[in-house]
C-alpha cells in the first residue's frame, strides 16, 4: 500500500516580520551570523510567527488586512 504524500501548504511556513512596521522585507547583513534586518524602516527587531497570525497583527495596526482569501470562480477573472 502507497502511502499519500501530504501536500504541502506554504501556510505552514514561518514568517519573518518587522516588529515595527510588520513588513515582511526582511534582509540579512552580509558577512554577519544570522542579522537581519527590515528594508524599508532599518531596525533589526525581527520576528517570527505564522502567516495568520501576522495577517492578524497587520490588521490590528492598520484597520484592514493584508491577506484577503476568497474562492475563486470560473471564470477566475470576473
Amino acid at each position: 500500500m502507497k502511502k499519500k504524500k501530504k501536500e504541502k501548504s506554504y501556510d505552514d511556513d514561518p514568517v519573518y516580520y518587522c516588529k515595527r512596521c510588520l513588513s515582511l522585507n526582511i534582509k540579512t547583513i552580509p558577512y554577519t551570523k544570522d542579522q537581519d534586518y527590515c528594508e524599508d524602516c532599518s531596525t533589526t527587531d525581527i520576528g517570527v510567527t505564522s502567516i495568520e497570525e501576522w495577517n492578524k497583527m497587520y490588521e490590528a495596526k492598520y484597520g484592514h488586512p493584508y491577506i484577503v482569501k476568497r474562492e475563486l470562480k470560473w471564470p477566475y477573472w470576473c
